[in-house]
């Protein structure tokens, strides 16, 4: 086993001929709609170790599963690592947000009160969960043959408990998101560019210089072993070398959204900042929630209305900066789009944004709302996010609780939390400059934290290792 720190960060040119040791969703999306998320317990090291040899030739083989395309993914906690017989001094070298895990990590990302880990399902965030498996696949029929496919192995090594399932199916027949998702956005509309990968990159995705031209970010922003954006050790990973390279962290968050208190709340609030709650006034307020209208198209480019060309084109939708909007006349500081990636405005506290950004792969569950319904009907829905990072407390815990649970980092008041994601009741409130009322008070909780857990995704190379116990 080489020494700590023996190894040097590959660089960007290296990305390309490590991608197949890179497992699937992480550089590119999974383009396939249906998904279906399997935590396991495990209970008898062996056994499942066994049943790992057993999955691994399912890992990236969308291509040969029995005439049926479907992917594999697996990711572990911490009590998943230690369970499959992990080395000590390796599992001490993996940093400390993810030893203790999403649910010992609540209070410092904010999930209190509605958001709290006694509120989740599953025992998601428990000791319980050892890994996560991810299939995804073109059709219902192919989720349950993968399904079927996992269970078999799993009875047939014995010493594996399945704990809990989600499924989730992308509205969009594309499979990566959706053009009207719950709340009626279009989602995803950006994701940072990562420097050697072969996916579209497109102005505004990543990084502005100053010609005003945008540039990928570094990919050990996102993968382990690589450089990152401050060079090569940069990042805290965990040890030997062969064990992070091509791996990353991935954050799992179930996220249920209230459509109904949604769309009432925004008749409510039209009619207190503008004095109408017709249609176009309904949608201002969404997209002074969201940072952009319904569409896609982002505030920043066309304050007043929307405008689908915009949105439809990818090179104008994310080509902006909030340059001269410092007072939040076109886009409000508060926004969530603002607040997850503030862009070129001016902070309080000096921060390098592109040390904070986070690759979403995420997909809807449960059936949409029929349109126009203000009464809830009682049935789950949501969103199941999968936050992609090198460093969960850089990444992940800076944006939650920096970003979204504060206002202070962008000049509003400390209390001021993210509009979507915060906790709303008495006392929650979002600033509109420039409306005849500038201010929302008492936002409902639009979106409830349900279940979450912090996952190591190694590369191919490093998964077999630890089948094999050479860590």
């Amino acid at each position: 086993m080489p020494a700590l720190g023996s190894q040097p960060g590959l660089t960007s040119a290296d990305l390309k001929a490590n991608l197949h040791d890179i497992q699937d969703n992480i550089v590119t999306p999974i383009l396939m709609r249906y998904g279906r998320h399997i935590f396991l317990k495990f209970n008898d090291e062996a056994k499942s170790r066994a049943w790992l040899r057993n999955m691994f030739q399912h890992v990236n083989a969308r291509e040969r599963e029995h005439g049926t395309r479907f992917t594999v993914n697996i990711g572990f906690t911490y009590a998943g690592l230690k369970a499959l017989g992990l080395s000590q001094r390796s599992l001490d070298s993996f940093p400390e947000a993810f030893r203790m895990g999403m649910r010992g990590r609540a209070n410092v990302v904010g999930d209190v009160g509605p958001h709290a880990p006694e509120h989740w399902e599953g025992g998601l965030g428990s000791p319980d969960i050892c890994a996560m498996v991810l299939l995804r696949t073109d059709s219902d029929e192919g989720r349950e043959t993968a399904t079927r496919i996992v269970r078999e192995e799993i009875e047939a090594t014995g010493g594996i408990e399945i704990r809990f399932i989600q499924d989730t199916m992308a509205a969009n027949e594309s499979g990566i998101g959706s053009e009207g998702e719950h709340f009626g956005f279009a989602d995803p509309i950006s994701q940072p560019p990562i420097e050697g990968a072969d996916t579209p990159s497109y102005p505004g995705d990543g990084v502005p210089e100053s010609d005003g031209t945008w540039r990928a970010l570094k990919p050990g922003e996102f993968l382990l072993g690589y450089e990152d954006e401050v060079g090569p050790g940069g990042t805290p990973m965990p040890e030997p070398f062969e064990l992070r390279v091509n791996g990353t962290f991935v954050v799992f968050r179930k996220l249920y959204q209230d459509v109904a208190a949604f769309r009432r709340y925004l008749a409510t609030a039209a009619k207190s900042l503008y004095g109408n709650d017709d249609k176009h006034h309904r949608d201002l307020v969404a997209a002074k929630i969201m940072g952009r209208w319904p569409s896609g198209c982002p505030l920043d480019l066309s304050p007043e209305k929307d405008d689908p060309e915009i949105a439809a084109d990818p090179d104008r939708r994310n080509n902006f900066t909030y340059a001269g909007d410092d007072e939040g006349l076109r886009c409000p500081l508060g926004s969530h789009l603002r607040r997850t990636n503030p862009r070129a405005t001016p902070l309080k506290r000096a921060t390098a944004v592109r040390r904070h950004r986070l690759l979403r792969r995420g997909v809807e569950y449960g059936p949409h709302l029929e349109d126009g319904a203000l009464e809830d009907d009682g049935i789950d829905r949501g969103l199941i996010n999968l936050f992609i990072q090198a460093d969960i407390e850089r990444q992940f815990e800076f944006v939650q609780n920096e970003w979204m649970k504060s206002g202070e980092f962008i000049g509003l008041d400390p209390n001021e939390q993210d509009p979507i994601n915060g906790v709303g009741g008495e006392g929650s409130q979002l600033s509109v400059p420039g409306a005849k009322r500038p201010f929302l008070f008492d936002l409902p909780t639009f979106v409830t934290v349900k279940g979450g857990e912090y996952l190591f995704a190694p590369g191919l190379n490093a998964l077999r290792g630890i089948i094999e116990q050479k860590f």
